[in-house]
């Protein structure tokens, strides 16, 4: 608005300018001429009328500029209103995403842990459905170790009869876990296998369990021991 003010009143100046001195100079001219040489009168008379002219014709074009500019500034004030009204508008936000657009990547079980889950749920046919297994009892020899009190490294062979044991080949792992009548033996001896399977105790399940398989190694026809594992029992 001020430079809106500024340009009215320099345009103002500029035509009270263009009014008085042009005006002056003429009358001293038409003065001048009178007593100089008075047949140039008519033409001084007839110069002056067009310069008046000429100076509303001005006076016109500088009120329809400013008329021009107002309305410019009113429009510009207008959209300035607007674009405060606009920014002042919240934006709506979008809604959190829903649990089911961000599932949970599953864990993936070891080949121990599934072994144990499928044990849990069905039992020996069920593992014996899902993986391959060879049905193995302790060898003679560390039979012999194990009453000597040497329980490291024992050693299991292939039995169709009498086997105690399984051994599993989950994804490249042999894994060893005693059958269903080796788990009933574990719970009413409430006893393990000293070097393949520790006993522990827990109020929760009504019926023995595998809680981890043993891990063995080939050796030759023959498998051994490298580490132990463990029943769950009642008690």
């Amino acid at each position: 608005m001020a430079i809106l003010a500024f340009v009215i009143l320099s345009n103002v100046l500029l035509l009270l300018i263009l009014l008085r001195k042009p005006g002056k100079r003429y009358l001293r001219s038409l003065i001048q001429s009178k007593s100089e040489n008075p047949t140039q009168e008519a033409s001084l008379l007839e110069t002056i009328q067009n310069q008046m002219e000429r100076q509303q014709n001005l006076l016109q074009s500088v009120k329809q500029n400013q008329q021009n500019l107002l309305r410019k500034t009113e429009d510009m004030e207008q959209s300035i209103k607007s674009i405060r009204r606009f920014q002042t508008v919240p934006t709506a936000t979008a809604p959190p995403p829903r649990a089911m657009d961000n599932p949970q990547p599953t864990t993936r079980l070891s080949p121990a842990d599934h072994l144990v889950q499928v044990l849990k749920q069905g039992g020996d046919q069920a593992a014996l459905a899902q993986w391959p297994a060879v049905k193995v009892k302790i060898t003679a020899a560390s039979q012999n170790r194990i009453h000597r009190g040497d329980v490291a490294g024992l050693e299991l062979e292939p039995a169709q009869a009498g086997a105690s044991f399984l051994v599993f080949q989950v994804n490249r792992e042999n894994l060893l876990v005693p059958n269903q009548e080796t788990l009933g033996v574990f719970q009413r001896y409430q006893t393990g296998h000293r070097g393949l399977f520790a006993l522990k105790r827990q109020p929760s399940p009504p019926t023995p369990q595998v809680g981890e398989p043993a891990r063995v190694q080939p050796q030759g026809k023959l498998w051994r021991v490298v580490e132990q594992g463990a029943v769950l029992i009642r008690g």
